[in-house]
């Protein structure tokens, strides 16, 4: 199923080409779970792994995706380490410091920081009781009501056992 042409080279693009192989698939299957910005950093990111002279497996391309996701759960966190990343990566290459990445320390670093930029939470403050519950209707009343005098709303007092 032809999709449409590169922007670089004006080649045909093809789905069935895409998803010949496996990791061809999971790859695609791995961008496809993300937002727009993790993802488009997250290209960028694989380029800088790049060689100058030849392309990035497909193999290759999904072994670092899944080891980049693995760095944190935090989806947004890390789209802004990439962006960061990459924009100081792209920067020594320009100034011809720069070299192809074989690792994830930097990106580790970069991480770390806007993690510790991140606010912490304490905790939820929603708390789950399940169906069943083994309060007496009295005590679940006088709860709901010690509860919503923490949010303000005035309720009328309700009796204790």
């Amino acid at each position: 199923m032809k999709l449409g042409r590169c922007p670089v080279c004006h080649s045909h693009l093809h789905l069935d080409q895409l998803v010949a192989d496996e990791a061809g698939r999971q790859l695609l299957s791995q961008f496809a779970r993300m937002n727009y910005k993790l993802g488009g950093n997250m290209v960028a990111y694989l380029a800088m792994f790049r060689p100058a002279k030849q392309d990035l497996s497909n193999i290759k391309a999904l072994t670092l995706v899944q080891e980049t996701l693995e760095l944190t759960s935090n989806q947004p966190a890390l789209a802004e380490a990439l962006e960061q990343a990459v924009a100081s990566l792209q920067q020594s290459r320009v100034s011809g410091t720069g070299k192809q990445l074989t690792n994830h320390n930097y990106l580790k670093k970069v991480l770390a920081s806007k993690l510790e930029q991140a606010p912490k939470t304490t905790g939820s403050t929603i708390e789950y009781r399940s169906p069943k519950s083994s309060l007496s209707k009295e005590e679940e009343k006088r709860q709901w009501a010690e509860q919503m005098r923490r949010y303000g709303v005035k309720v009328p007092e309700v009796p204790h056992d």
